[in-house]
């Protein structure tokens, strides 16, 4: 890249890939698969190609239990990685819902008792390998509520990555409610205690990092055989991690400028790093029309389709080279690995 020491800038697109939804973020009803069967193939695919990006897909238990959505990403021949993505409360042991249709996921998968999560994990994984017929390497935790156990677990059932952090940001497994609840909200964003149903990851690594043991958002040793965790590339707008919303690499969220941007603060931050990775991030959902919050209109979806070429496009001219989610595990080998 211009004006940088650095050797590498890799560049991965990891997307939640789930059941279509609605302008308020519970899922469709009757229950519809729009963006897995005709938005990927048909948007996404052809708009990736253009500037030779390669995503990685995160399915959740609902996608793989539908044959039209297996049979779509199966048929897929372009460039990618599959890999999954675990909303808590659709698989078991513990599951809370076998009709998903018009239903919302507000839990984190780390408030489960450990043995719970780590066999909810083991259960998605062994789903993925009905599926698909390999095992997948990468993860995302829904809601990013992800911790130090679901680090652990994901490391014993053969991951090599995991995207579940979010740097500067704090995330509440249910959002409180009225004054009183608002003011507990800032509370917490003050005070460095974490209560049940928090995931705090202000203060996460903002480049690739190993987890240190009992934690998700600090680095440890590179020991070998560890989970690498790739954070979702932001730019923090405060001196006060998880005060202000920080900028995130995603369409839609931000302008292409604003894109840019985050990408140079990656490179200003970090300086002498040998890799650079940046991390995009969206949902599937996203690229069909009322089928999220966002875009609501073809023109809208067109519009965040042209966003999402215009900056991963540019990072192409600044000498980025795209790779899928779990590559990245090879560019942070730890000494004496492999």
């Amino acid at each position: 890249m211009s004006g940088s020491s650095l050797e590498e800038l890799l560049v991965t697109v990891s997307i939640d890939t789930e059941c279509d939804h609605d302008p308020r973020w519970t899922r469709s009803d009757p229950l519809s698969f729009a963006s897995i069967t005709d938005g990927i193939p048909d948007r996404l695919t052809p708009a990736f190609a253009a500037v030779g990006a390669v995503p990685t897909y995160l399915l959740t238990v609902e996608v793989m239990e539908d044959e039209a959505s297996v049979t779509a990403l199966r048929a897929l021949d372009a460039p990618h990685e599959l890999g999954t993505h675990l909303h808590a409360a659709f698989i078991a042991p513990d599951k809370q819902f076998d009709d998903y249709a018009g239903v919302d996921s507000p839990d984190f998968q780390c408030s489960s008792p450990s043995d719970i999560e780590r066999a909810k994990l083991s259960n998605l994984t062994a789903l993925f390998v009905d599926r698909f017929g390999h095992s997948p390497t990468s993860f995302r935790a829904g809601r990013y509520g992800a911790g130090a156990n679901t680090i652990d677990s994901l490391e014993a059932l053969g991951y090599a990555v995991d995207t579940s952090v979010v740097p500067g940001k704090v995330w509440r497994e249910q959002a409180p409610a009225g004054r009183l609840g608002r003011l507990a909200s800032r509370l917490t964003d003050l005070v460095p205690l974490t209560p049940p149903g928090v995931v705090d990851t202000r203060r996460a690594p903002e480049q690739p990092y190993f987890p240190a043991p009992g934690s998700i958002a600090r680095a440890g040793p590179a020991t070998p055989g560890r989970l690498l965790e790739v954070p979702v590339s932001v730019r923090p707008n405060s001196r006060w991690p998880g005060l202000r919303e920080p900028t995130w690499f995603r369409p839609w969220f931000t302008s292409v400028e604003d894109m840019k941007a985050v990408v140079r603060h990656q490179m200003h931050r970090h300086p002498t790093r040998r890799v650079l990775a940046i991390n995009m991030m969206f949902h599937s959902m996203e690229i069909i029309e009322k089928a999220s919050p966002y875009p609501q209109t073809t023109g809208e979806v067109q519009r965040f389709i042209d966003d999402m070429q215009a900056a991963l496009g540019w990072c192409a001219e600044e000498g980025a080279r795209f790779v899928p989610l779990s590559a990245l595990r090879e560019h942070y080998t730890p000494a004496g690995e492999g």
